[in-house]
């Protein structure tokens, strides 16, 4: 028996899904006699590529599960369970088919599971690579009977936090490169320009200015110790990773993520965003609001929003309405109010979406715009601090002339 994916035309429109069959034959007489009419039959394993959504078979051959493969793993298992294939034969389709060995396993051990007589839902939420979110909708979709739709929300909601994931990180690849590139001038400048200088101010009986003497000295330490140099530079930030990592660094960043100017206002649309698209995806599909607000917290970074949501998740278990204990300026006031209107008129789902998508457009637009203007002001740093070395070194040098000329 082969896996097949079809196309057909139903009553209500086409519909797609996966089909088990010994030829195309065989897999168009069973959609026949279902009432649909196929126009696209062709081998499961041919689609691999485009199902998994750009996902290539040299992302999937690394050893950790990567939120792009439960992407992929979630589009996978919701086309084959709307095709007809039960939740256990479409986990074993995936353990058997997939390029992964680590996504093999865990689909695997999830149909062991099942056979075991727990609910996916249950499952899933003894899987350290699914968080509770996933979980909760999926049990909402078990208890529901529409488990596949569900599936297909969450990978929806999968692709829209790792398209903004992707649209964060790319932003800031360039300035990172430049601030790298001004380290990098820096460090020639000190410990290959500046070094070839001293023999030539050493002949001088003239004492050098404050300025040029540090700089010299400063490039005699650098060119004399360069393992310590080197070491220093490149530790610097391997001491500071493990610091951010730490409870006290998470902690004093997460502060300064919310006191420093223009910082905070890219964490703000960004907290935003992650905990109102997550409300949206979980009270649209059935989670209770106490429930969506206590997962949200976990969906947070920063300890401060966290910490909010659990006020308001308190304030909600007491009968108390969510959107004035989110006040006080971590959730913008735009949010807060509309927040409140969607609990007056019971439509708090569609209006946590409307919520998301308002401070994902704003989030994006004010990176652009930094973004925009970080380039020429990095540009202008780099430009006015290689170009003070030089002309400290030059007028010291001019002064040497006009001695010897005198």
């Amino acid at each position: 028996m082969s896996l097949f994916r079809y196309q057909a035309q139903a009553p209500e429109g086409v519909v797609e899904g996966v089909l088990e069959g010994e030829d195309r034959h065989a897999v168009s007489v069973q959609l026949l006699r279902q009432g649909l009419r196929p126009f696209v039959i062709e081998p499961y394993q041919a689609q691999r590529s485009r199902l998994s959504k750009g996902i290539s078979t040299s992302r999937l051959t690394k050893k950790s599960l990567t939120s792009a493969d439960m992407e992929f793993f979630t589009s996978q298992l919701a086309l084959l369970v709307k095709g007809g294939i039960s939740l256990d034969g479409a986990l074993r389709l995936i353990a058997r088919q997939s390029d992964k060995k680590e996504l093999a396993d865990f689909a695997g051990r999830l149909e062991q599971k099942l056979k075991e007589g727990l609910a996916l839902s249950t499952a899933l939420e003894q899987e350290a690579a699914f968080n509770a979110m996933y979980a909760n909708i999926v049990r909402a979709g078990e208890e529901g009977g529409v488990l596949p739709e569900m599936l297909d929300n969450i990978a929806d909601y999968q692709a829209q936090s790792r398209e903004l994931r992707q649209f964060v990180i790319s932003s800031s690849i360039y300035p990172l490169i430049l601030l790298a590139a001004g380290f990098g001038i820096l460090i020639v400048l000190f410990t290959v320009i500046l070094p070839r200088f001293k023999v030539l101010f050493e002949g001088m009986d003239k004492e050098l200015p404050m300025n040029v003497a540090m700089l010299m000295g400063i490039a005699d330490f650098m060119s004399s110790h360069f393992l310590l140099t080197g070491l220093t530079v490149l530790g610097l930030p391997v001491l500071l990773y493990f610091f951010i990592k730490s409870d006290r660094g998470r902690q004093l960043v997460d502060d300064l993520a919310i006191r420093v100017p223009i910082v905070n206002g890219f964490i703000r649309d960004l907290e935003t965003t992650r905990i109102f698209r997550t409300m949206q995806v979980l009270v649209e599909n059935g989670v209770h609001l106490v429930t969506a607000l206590r997962i949200s917290a976990g969906v947070a970074t920063n300890h401060h929003y966290k910490e909010l949501l659990a006020r308001a998740t308190v304030a909600l278990k007491e009968g108390q309405q969510v959107a004035p204990k989110l006040q006080g300026g971590l959730i913008p006031a735009l949010a807060v109010d509309l927040l409140g209107i969607g609990e007056e008129s019971g439509r708090v789902g569609e209006t946590c979406g409307q919520i998301a998508r308002h401070f994902e457009k704003q989030l994006k637009e004010r990176l652009k715009r930094f973004i925009a203007l970080l380039e020429p002001v990095f540009l202008l740093i780099m430009s006015l601090g290689a170009g003070y070395i030089v002309l400290s070194m030059l007028s010291v040098i001019l002064g040497m002339n006009d001695i010897s000329g005198g």
